[in-house]
């Protein structure tokens, strides 16, 4: 009776939902097979959201206004020297300097794994092109007859880092469905199940599918790397942990503004107020890191930039 009972139950249909965690939590699954479970899931659900997000990620992008947070990249911009290689380039104009450094990923995810493992790249960098006019304007700038080849280059570990985003944010989302009780027997759901899972499971529920790079793996892996004097490397810090380019540039101006500190427990005024902006906007969730970590990590940045 005992063996009976046993071959029984192990026949019995594993639900969606534990099938879909097993998946997400090992790195060893296809992410294309596992956006393709995802959307059978929110399909049968009837979560459009959710649909919508992952038929994106299993075929592309082609709005940039659709475009998850998570998917905007750093950018390195270089010049390829005959004689020294890859060279580090600036530009004085700095909203433009933004747009060429801050890079959308609108591939699939079969694309994006395809770019790891191609050859266009430079140690542990991917080149990324520039579309024509870009191209055009960069060897214009140069003012030579011999312009040097402009590179733009992402470190592949950001690439890693969009992919692992996806995964995690599908392992939490099948989670937060198992706390509301939603796991289907087989590859049905009850009607119950449906009810509550288009009333009570929205994006905000798990930190949005839809994805703010504040949330994501992305940001746990950015270390600071700001350099002395070097508001560029600061700048691509602070849009790094979510910080928007407008606000980015109003900390430029106040650190204009202000004369340099002496010691790193007391900035000028008009940073300081900044930095009031900033942690006010983490309180009332506007930027997505916590209050006490907001004051923290500003701190450290802007002092890094001081030399402190």
């Amino acid at each position: 009776m005992r063996a009976l009972f046993a071959v029984k139950e192990s026949s019995m249909p594993q639900s969606l939902i534990h099938e879909l965690q097993s998946l997400a939590s090992s790195n060893a699954t296809d992410l294309t097979e596992l956006l393709r479970k995802t959307l059978l899931v929110a399909s049968k659900l009837s979560l459009e959201d959710l649909k919508l997000w992952a038929s994106h990620e299993l075929q592309g992008y082609t709005d940039i206004n659709a475009l998850p947070d998570y998917r905007f990249v750093r950018a390195e911009l270089k010049a390829r020297n005959p004689f020294h290689g890859l060279m580090p380039v600036l530009i004085d104009n700095f909203e433009y300097m933004q747009t060429l450094c801050n890079v959308p990923i609108m591939q699939s995810v079969s694309g994006l794994a395809d770019l790891l493992r191609s050859p266009r790249r430079h140690g542990h960098a991917l080149m990324i092109p520039f579309s024509h006019s870009e191209l055009h304007d960069l060897l214009q700038m140069q003012d030579s007859r011999a312009p040097l080849e402009p590179i733009r280059t992402v470190g592949e570990n950001q690439v890693s880092a969009i992919l692992d985003t996806i995964r995690t944010k599908i392992l939490n989302w099948s989670l937060e469905l198992e706390r509301e009780g939603i796991l289907g027997e087989g590859m049905t759901f009850s009607k119950e199940e449906k009810t509550k899972a288009v009333s009570s499971i929205t994006i905000e529920n798990f930190q949005g599918i839809l994805g703010n790079v504040e949330n994501s793996t992305v940001t746990q892996e950015l270390e600071i790397s700001v350099r002395v004097n070097d508001f560029v490397s600061l700048d691509v810090y602070l849009t790094g942990i979510g910080i928007s380019t407008d606000d980015v540039a109003e900390l430029r101006s106040s650190i204009d503004t202000d004369p340099k500190p002496q010691d790193a427990s007391k900035f000028g005024p008009a940073v300081s107020s900044w930095m009031g902006t900033m942690i006010s906007k983490a309180a009332t969730g506007a930027w997505g890191i916590s209050i006490s970590a907001a004051g923290g990590t500003l701190a450290r940045a802007i002092g890094a930039y001081y030399g402190f």
